[in-house]
């Protein structure tokens, strides 16, 4: 029979089993702002760029999993999410300025996901009126997010593999995916006018 934790009133066993799922999504998350220069190195050079698609990968299983098990643990929250988000962008930045320099995605993609994430980060910090983020998602926001892992991995594979028909692919998938961000950024500029109306009149 497992005994109870007197403050939340919660088993001490399933508090248990939530630390650990939180301290794993953490894990999951500062492994990807680990590898970000990891990433960026192994893509420089012609030897590990079979490395660098391993650790684009990683950086998508990560990305999968990192925001289920902070649920799982109750630890979801704005906080966390931008955590999570940030470790994306910081993983993502450095390697698509370097497969755009390679021209293997549009240089667009670069500023164009970086603005999108900064108008974001931006927003929700204004919400909650710089104590903390207060985030309020849009579908073009995460179908821009999944589009940025999906050109990484695609321009990366491309890369190491030498295949020129799927180098056409990711740079395609890159002008789709900077065409995606910039909707996005333009889907937050709206909401954040939405939202500064509303202020003003009440």
């Amino acid at each position: 029979m497992s005994s109870a934790n007197t403050s939340t009133g919660v088993p001490a066993n399933d508090q248990r089993t939530r630390v650990a799922l939180g301290i794993a999504a953490d894990v999951c998350t500062w492994l990807r702002i680990a590898l970000a220069p990891v990433f960026a190195w192994a893509l420089a050079s012609e030897e590990t760029r079979g490395a660098a698609f391993a650790l684009s990968v990683v950086a998508v299983v990560t990305d999968f999993a990192d925001g289920r098990l902070a649920r799982a643990g109750g630890r979801a929250s704005d906080a966390r999410r931008i955590f999570d988000h940030g470790a994306d962008i910081v993983f993502l930045l450095p390697g698509l300025a370097l497969l755009a320099h390679l021209h293997r995605t549009p240089v667009v993609l670069t500023y164009a996901a970086g603005f999108a994430f900064g108008l974001y980060a931006f927003d929700g910090w204004r919400r909650a009126r710089g104590r903390g983020f207060a985030l309020v998602p849009s579908r073009p926001g995460a179908a821009a997010g999944i589009a940025n892992y999906a050109v990484a991995l695609l321009a990366t594979g491309a890369l190491w593999l030498g295949s020129q028909p799927l180098v056409r692919t990711a740079y395609a998938a890159g002008i789709a995916a900077a065409a995606l961000n910039l909707a996005a950024a333009f889907d937050r500029v709206q909401t954040m006018l939405a939202s500064s109306e509303l202020r003003t009149r009440a």
